[in-house]
């Protein structure tokens, strides 16, 4: 599964690198918002959250809860959207990144990289959200194949020894 989500963020980052490619070039954005209040950049360091995420993911589950609560306190909801927003995290976990993802409001075209990486990022989870329910339908449908196989299975098997029971009283009645 961590293939095929590798896969999906790869091909969700190219696409945006590629998108990105195609937007006139643009002077490098400020942290500082601009005055006329059309757009404002997202502030944050992408190699921090790179690090963080990285800490967080070889983490055991209380090193774990303890970034995102440190986060928390610390009112960092990107960091925390983030973190959420790892493929081996639960479902719950998922759908509290998209929405912390959209509390901070991004840009649908970003002119900034830390925004640009979080909007990416924000795509990524509702894939990675979408490919888990795909993975959980699919194995729902699996197991209730697997119980009317095995229920099939049974019938064919009294069946069967009906039909052997049937013989053995038509062979003794011939007797």
């Amino acid at each position: 599964m961590s293939k095929a989500l590798l896969a999906v963020f790869t091909v969700i980052v190219i696409s945006g690198c590629q998108f990105q490619q195609l937007l006139p070039t643009l002077p490098a954005a400020t942290s500082e918002p601009k005055t006329d209040n059309v757009f404002s950049c997202s502030v944050g360091s992408i190699e921090e959250w790179l690090m963080l995420e990285q800490k967080y993911q070889q983490a055991k589950p209380t090193g774990k809860s303890k970034l995102l609560t440190q986060a928390k306190d610390n009112h960092q909801t990107a960091i925390r959207a983030i973190l959420l927003s790892q493929p081996d995290n639960t479902t719950a976990q998922l759908k509290r990144s998209i929405e912390l993802f959209e509390q901070l409001e991004l840009e649908k075209n970003p002119e900034c990289d830390a925004e640009h990486y979080l909007l990416v990022r924000y795509q990524y989870t509702q894939a990675v959200l979408t490919l888990q329910r795909a993975l959980n339908t699919a194995d729902l449908e699996r197991k209730e194949l697997s119980v009317e196989r095995d229920t099939l299975k049974q019938q064919i098997d009294a069946l069967t020894r009906i039909e052997k029971d049937l013989s053995r009283q038509k062979d003794g009645e011939e007797k």
